[in-house]
């Protein structure tokens, strides 16, 4: 187990208030080992929840499996099996039974489990208009608290 925890500010901005499709969070597990090797432990996605607020989020990792002398390889000298495009791993996608359209991130691959990423996300959400609005409130309480300051 290790631990990770360094935050990441995005800002993602949208044409309508509700996204057909929301983004997704790309995630590519790196380690290096006490000799200076360099491996792949996994890859894994999620998408971004839909409603505000603090979301605690676990992401399945996965990584492609490789003949046995690749496997011996990255073993004893490193290096492992890469993914060059990141972001086909979202585009290949499959209709259930209700029509609606989900990803097939292993499509085509042999592939191995490599563990769970933890995720802890605070979301907000605010259109055009509201933050218009919330920028002129906070003008005006910057303009209050100037004038009381002067008195």
């Amino acid at each position: 187990m290790s631990h990770f925890s360094f935050p990441l500010d995005f800002q993602l901005l949208a044409q309508t208030d509700k996204m057909a499709d929301r983004p997704y969070l790309l995630l590519q597990v790196n380690s290096i080992d006490s000799w200076g090797r360099h491996r792949v432990e996994g890859y894994g996605f999620v998408r971004f929840p839909a409603e505000p607020g603090y979301h605690k989020l676990e992401v399945e990792t996965w990584r492609p499996r490789g003949s046995l002398q690749s496997e011996i390889h990255s073993f004893f000298l490193g290096g492992s099996i890469r993914i060059h495009k990141l972001e086909e791993l979202t585009r290949t996608k499959f209709i259930d039974e209700q029509g609606k359209a989900d990803v097939v991130n292993r499509f085509g691959l042999e592939t191995e489990n490599s563990g769970k990423v933890r995720v802890n996300l605070n979301m907000c959400l605010q259109d055009a208009v509201s933050r218009k609005l919330n920028r002129k409130r906070v003008e005006m309480n910057k303009e209050a608290l100037l004038l009381e300051t002067k008195k």
